[in-house]
């Protein structure tokens, strides 16, 4: 029968990793997304792990984060990773880690899971946000769909009026801006926020400037006076660009605007753009910029603990969420950059080619 035994790095390590088999690039990843980002610096990396006869058969990896949660400052933790073992599969290991994952924090978030694990979450008492959508623009149509899809977006911009970003200017940087900066664009920002995950430097640096394969853009936004009054983070290849982060006020479509209009600029020569997002203002802005909002809603699930389930009701509402807050984000780009460089060293003289 399996067993929930605490998480031991030398002996679980490699056996958690072979359960990630298909997954080629886990291992280099596996101290970044785990051991290194502020969360399990500050307060240890507690994962879920089963075992049976000693050998692991079932791991529920997560990522502690700073919240806000109804304006307030709070702990809660990502959860991500989720796997069981094909031979444990309908046994109740699944079940047996969630129930287990319920004592790390008071406040659990999962973003970009299968339907499957879905209903799962679902009958455990966690909830389902309805407010994240996906939103695309494109501009090199390479199928009679993405023709009709170019003109629902035509049809999306004449109905929303963009908003003009006035003295204000964008620059694109291959690094965030200084700490300080940061540090205090988050302070100023932050009590417009009800429920979001905390973006300050230590977090914004871990994120997206150590990511070991990913490359990540930034584009600063300044007012006349210098002082940074917004920040987009985009990843973008040949063909498509992706603006996976705002930080700035909660409330100003201006900001938001100069984003995505910098965006947009910066890479005229992209074949679509896409963000994820919980913001209805960010959507608008977007929509007057010509993307369409796309039927599909990557899944985004929160539990909060019983003994502390607040007054305000639903623990779904109220939360700014983007496509970088998932850690399909993190592992998708990590993937891409690695597959990128295998076939560039592959191309280096290391591919066996028939003649």
């Amino acid at each position: 029968m399996a067993e929930i035994k605490p998480y031991d790095d030398q002996r679980h390590r490699e056996q958690v990793l072979n359960l990630f088999a298909d997954v080629a690039f886990k291992r280099d990843i596996w101290s970044y997304q785990f051991q290194e980002n502020p969360g399990a610096r500050d307060r240890g990396f507690a994962p879920v792990v089963a075992e049976e006869n000693g050998s692991v058969v079932g791991f529920n990896g997560v990522v502690p984060v700073s919240i806000l949660w109804n304006g307030r400052p709070t702990q809660a933790m990502w959860s991500c990773d989720f796997k069981v073992s094909e031979r444990q599969r309908g046994k109740g290991v699944g079940r047996l880690i969630k129930v287990e994952l319920a004592q790390r924090s008071p406040i659990l978030m999962s973003f970009g899971i299968s339907p499957v694990a879905a209903i799962v979450l679902q009958r455990m008492g966690w909830r389902a946000s309805d407010q994240v959508h996906f939103l695309r623009k494109i501009r090199q149509p390479r199928s009679a769909r993405d023709w009709a899809l170019m003109l629902l977006q035509f049809c999306t911009r004449l109905v929303n009026r963009p908003v003009q970003s006035r003295h204000m200017r964008a620059s694109l940087l291959q690094q965030l801006p200084p700490r300080e900066q940061i540090d205090e664009l988050w302070a100023a920002v932050a009590q417009g926020y009800d429920k979001v995950v905390v973006r300050d430097w230590p977090y914004l640096d871990w994120r997206y400037q150590r990511h070991p394969f990913a490359q990540y853009s930034f584009l600063e936004v300044r007012d006349e006076n210098d002082s940074l009054k917004a920040l987009g983070v985009v990843r973008a290849d040949d063909r498509q660009v992706r603006l996976v982060d705002y930080i700035g006020p909660a409330a100003s479509a201006a900001l938001k605007s100069a984003v995505v209009e910098a965006m947009l600029r910066q890479w005229p020569n992209a074949a679509s753009y896409s963000a994820m997002t919980s913001d209805l203002e960010l959507k608008q802005v977007m929509k007057a910029h010509g993307f369409y909002q796309g039927r599909e809603q990557p899944r985004f699930f929160v539990w909060e603990s019983p003994q502390r389930v607040s007054a305000s009701g639903d623990c779904t509402s109220g939360w700014f969420i983007m496509g970088g807050d998932s850690d399909g984000e993190l592992l998708q780009s990590a993937r891409e950059a690695w597959n990128e460089e295998r076939i560039n060293k592959d191309d280096n003289g290391c591919r066996l080619k028939t003649l």
